[in-house]
């Protein structure tokens, strides 16, 4: 059968269109986390609330749709009900003096360290020279993807999105990812273009499904 040039042109593109989607299959958008907030862990009693997160994130942080440099860091998170004149926290023997945050009504500190891999840690908070000692429980469970795997279910959620930031085999973004709770776990996960513009996603912790999407400019 003669090919006409109309029947050639359609060959072309749809080579063209395949070729394109499968370069953008093969890059490894993992390579491009530049927030990964791995684990979470929480006491909470009458006076008392403790929170400590584990994540990887560059360093001087900037959601601009470049990936920097990134280092672990522990976050920690104390509200309290009568704030005193200082307060000191210790995590599994890491630590050091936190800052009052006066808008937040909370002590925060952050510092160096690997991700705790345990399902709790152990939690000492000094204030004004009187020290108590918590335990403060990993929110994760066996049912929970990591967040790598919950960046997965948005690339294979919102494909065209990934297909069109990707050219010559490189993501031209970043994507943040965080570990949320609320009586249930979630992720976040942000993908950022170089306009700075942030296409946001709610995942299931457990089921992987999307259950809402929103733009944000940054």
């Amino acid at each position: 059968m003669k090919k006409t040039p109309f029947f050639v042109g359609l060959i072309a593109a749809l080579c063209a269109v395949c070729a394109f989607t499968a370069c953008s299959r093969q890059v490894n958008y993992l390579d491009y986390i530049s927030e990964n907030r791995s684990n979470v862990f929480l006491y909470r009693d009458d006076t008392t609330e403790i929170k400590i997160q584990c994540v990887k994130k560059e360093q001087p942080f900037s959601a601009d749709g470049y990936k920097g440099e990134v280092c672990e860091i522990i976050e920690t998170f104390v509200t309290l009900e009568k704030n005193p004149q200082e307060l000191t926290i210790g995590v599994e023997g890491l630590g050091g003096e936190m800052n009052y945050q006066a808008v937040t009504r909370q002590y925060t500190l952050s510092f160096s360290a690997a991700a705790f891999e345990k399902s709790s840690v152990e939690v000492t908070l000094t204030a004004d020279g009187n020290e108590t000692t918590y335990t403060a429980l990993s929110v994760r469970h066996d049912g929970v993807m990591s967040c790598e795997q919950a960046v997965l279910c948005v690339v294979d959620y919102a494909s065209e999105l990934f297909d069109g930031l990707t050219q010559n085999g490189l993501f031209d973004g970043e994507i943040l990812v965080r570990l949320l709770y609320d009586e249930g776990c979630y992720y976040y996960v942000g993908v950022c273009d170089k306009e700075k513009k942030i296409t946001a996603f709610l995942i299931d912790g457990e089921r992987g499904k999307v259950i809402a999407k929103k733009e944000i400019q940054g």
